[in-house]
């Protein structure tokens, strides 16, 4: 990414950079100079040696459903890329890097995979189109005859998280302009009706990257400056719970927060920054926190 771009865009743009494959065994973290590759046990603990993909920093980067392709989202370029990733979830050899770009819409900071369906929800700079549900032919590549949009509220596009219910059931939305957290009820195909979020909560804090637990019970969220983390219960129904607050995880922080994410078994919590990742031990049940927060600094390449 060039100087210009990053100065353009500003450090207020939400980001996603952090993903874990679907099967568990990786934690991907963009950094500046490309996508590592954390190795993750079998509990979901970071492991070493990492690896790195070289030459695109993503603002935004998710597997798809079946953890054979890697997506990730260029704003400054206006493009949407993936890399399809082999069995052990490494980028493919002799496989470069595919480029889709979205037409009307332009991609903006974020991006998220529906858990069960060929399906990708996109955040947007057009602020009438603020996200974009994305299906996804049987090779991997987006269809853009076939997107259609979702209307949310709040002004800035970039300025959103998005991440989905581990059931398919609701997309969630953070707006951290206007304190905000968007829930949309999703249809069976994985698509929402253009009407607009079927619940939307303003929280105190500026909620920017988000994540939610695989046992369903709480979306967790990154203050974009400040790093601190919360934790925001869910109801049964997938909505968020009425009048519980989001708690703050006491000494979980990630300053300037580039990427939050939980391992799929519901163990492990993590948020990254340009330089570090912040690591949470998890009761895989509650999604409450059960052992001492760790910081550990990301190798430089």
């Amino acid at each position: 990414m060039r100087r210009d771009d990053e100065q353009r865009d500003g450090d207020g743009d939400v980001r996603a950079e952090l993903h874990v494959h679907p099967d568990g065994t990786w934690l991907y973290v963009g950094e500046p100079h490309g996508i590592l590759r954390v190795p993750l046990g079998d509990d979901g603990r970071p492991e070493a040696p990492a690896e790195w993909t070289p030459g695109i920093r993503p603002y935004g980067l998710a597997a798809d459903s079946t953890g054979a392709r890697l997506y990730v989202t260029d704003p400054p370029g206006q493009r949407l890329l993936w890399h399809v990733l082999d069995n052990t979830g490494r980028p493919s050899r002799g496989v470069g890097w595919q480029v889709f770009t979205p037409t009307p819409a332009e991609p903006g900071g974020t991006v998220a995979a529906h858990p069960s369906r060929p399906l990708l929800y996109l955040a947007n700079r057009d602020e009438k189109a603020a996200v974009s549900c994305v299906p996804l032919s049987e090779d991997g590549r987006p269809d853009d005859g076939g997107t259609t949009t979702l209307w949310v509220r709040g002004t800035a596009p970039l300025h959103k998280g998005l991440a989905v219910h581990p059931a398919g059931t609701h997309l969630y939305v953070s707006d951290p302009q206007g304190h905000a957290l968007n829930v949309f009820a999703l249809n069976a195909d994985g698509r929402a009706d253009s009407d607009g979020p079927s619940l939307t909560r303003q929280v105190h804090p500026a909620p920017g990257p988000l994540t939610v637990h695989p046992a369903a019970s709480c979306v967790y969220f990154a203050e974009r400056e400040t790093g601190a983390v919360y934790r925001t219960a869910l109801a049964p129904d997938g909505l968020l719970a009425q009048d519980i607050a989001p708690e703050q995880l006491p000494g979980f922080t990630a300053p300037h927060c580039t990427g939050i994410a939980v391992h799929p078994r519901g163990t492990y919590l993590y948020a990254s920054t340009t330089t570090t990742l912040a690591v949470t031990e998890l009761s895989p049940h509650t999604g409450h926190p059960s052992g001492r927060p760790v910081t550990l600094p990301l190798p430089r390449r």
